[in-house]
């Protein structure tokens, strides 16, 4: 009897052992993708804010574009691939554009406490000198930012398409930016984010 229980007992380890070495050797999915969030639980809020703002001025609002699709190495530059490498993973959290020609008018960076670490000041740093080289302003927020102060901000960036259509010599309201929290790098004011 005390046999049989041995030879039962070694059966269900030897089964255990072949069922554990085909589960560690089975194939594994060439495709190891799922599905993620395209924003943030911050970056989606501002989205719900800027979004109305984009359809009223007529901007096409894209989200979490690629700087190397919307900047590019200035050509004939010998170092292409160096200075290329470094804009191929940054990102842009919102890019403005007009809709009938896709330019891009403005990209805006939503900024909150992560952007206060050494490593993204001298990020940020970096994708502003990238803006403003390539002559495209970049506006970075921090929340919260209501409704009115955010489009008076943008329409110092950039008039509103509509407006240009009534009447191109007007020019768009001064914006008084008295706030730390947006700060407006590149082609019209630097200021610093609160401390």
């Amino acid at each position: 009897m005390r046999e049989n229980l041995i030879i039962l007992g070694l059966a269900v380890l030897g089964m255990g052992i072949v069922f554990l070495l085909f589960y560690l050797i089975r194939p594994r999915s060439r495709f190891p993708y799922v599905r993620r969030e395209l924003l943030t639980t911050n970056e989606f809020p501002f989205y719900q804010l800027l979004e109305p703002l984009c359809r009223k001025h007529g901007w096409l609002l894209l989200v979490k574009m690629r700087l190397a699709d919307i900047l590019a190495v200035a050509p004939g530059e010998k170092d292409y691939m160096a200075y290329f490498n470094k804009i191929k993973a940054k990102h842009t959290d919102f890019v403005l554009c007009d809709p009938d020609t896709l330019e891009v008018l403005c990209g805006v960076e939503l900024d909150d406490p992560s952007h206060e670490r050494p490593e993204r000041i001298e990020r940020d740093e970096f994708v502003d000198h990238v803006y403003e080289a390539a002559g495209i302003p970049l506006l970075h927020v921090w929340m919260p930012i209501t409704e009115n102060e955010l489009e008076n901000e943008l329409l110092v960036l950039i008039p509103s398409l509509t407006d240009q259509e009534a009447d191109v010599s007007e020019p768009p309201e001064e914006s008084n930016n008295d706030r730390p929290d947006i700060i407006i790098t590149g082609l019209v004011r630097d200021e610093k984010k609160p401390t």
